[in-house]
């Protein structure tokens, strides 16, 4: 690499640390232009475009970068966001499944496994999108993955709940809830889908002791609101 172009990249990057975005794309693509064709430069364009909401080309320039170093799990992670924002559900989908792998890799040469907390975020980004598109019985699978790289996650129990109520199996959702908030007394979101699930199971009472005991918490929470509203009308009606 010739200095001109190493002055270019080292500028470029700069102005990107300094979230001077639009200096920042102008000095990399010049350095791109002069033959400076590298995987890095490729992903930190595709977060400028994506930043500017361009994100058929900010998933391009991922793609990009992945196609140079296929183990770039920033980018892959990168893309796989991108590529859901676009409503590109299965490419997303793909993109998660090889960031996952890419980070269990990397995982397997660190001491501790630091990279654990990405591989649980992954595999929890890849059951909302299952979630989503209604495949339930992927989206559970995907969060027991999370749950046993991270069993200490209440959020993901959460998550793994609302799946298992989707799917029918409320009992054993209310059974995640009851972990989660076993860990954390007083979560605000697993105190009121128990609600949800205890109702959904005519435990009027319990729900009711369930929300009540999450609006305590957050007065605001105009959601669990509306639930108690629900069990007041049914109770005038009764």
């Amino acid at each position: 690499m010739n200095r001109d172009l190493a002055a270019l990249i080292t500028l470029g990057k700069q102005a990107y640390a300094e979230k001077d975005f639009r200096r920042a794309e102008t000095l990399l693509r010049e350095a791109m232009a002069g033959g400076a064709n590298y995987p890095d430069i490729h992903y930190t364009l595709g977060i400028i475009c994506h930043h500017g909401g361009k994100l058929e080309e900010a998933a391009r320039e991922f793609e990009r970068s992945i196609a140079q170093n296929p183990g770039y799990t920033e980018a892959l992670m990168s893309l796989a966001i991108t590529l859901n924002e676009l409503g590109r559900y299965e490419e997303a989908k793909t993109a998660h499944r090889k960031a996952a792998a890419s980070l269990t890799r990397q995982g397997k040469m660190e001491r501790g496994n630091q990279f654990a907390g990405k591989i649980a975020n992954l595999h929890a980004e890849l059951g909302e999108l299952y979630l989503a598109l209604g495949r339930n019985g992927e989206a559970i699978a995907e969060y027991r993955k999370a749950l046993l790289v991270a069993p200490g996650f209440p959020d993901l129990r959460v998550r793994l709940a609302i799946a298992l109520k989707e799917a029918g199996h409320l009992e054993e959702g209310l059974a995640e809830l009851d972990r989660a908030l076993s860990d954390r007394p007083g979560m605000v979101s697993a105190l009121a889908q128990r609600g949800i699930l205890l109702y959904l199971l005519g435990r009027r009472s319990e729900a009711r002791e369930a929300w009540e005991n999450a609006l305590f918490r957050d007065p605001l929470n105009k959601l669990v609101q509306l639930y108690l509203n629900t069990l007041d009308r049914e109770a005038g009606r009764g």
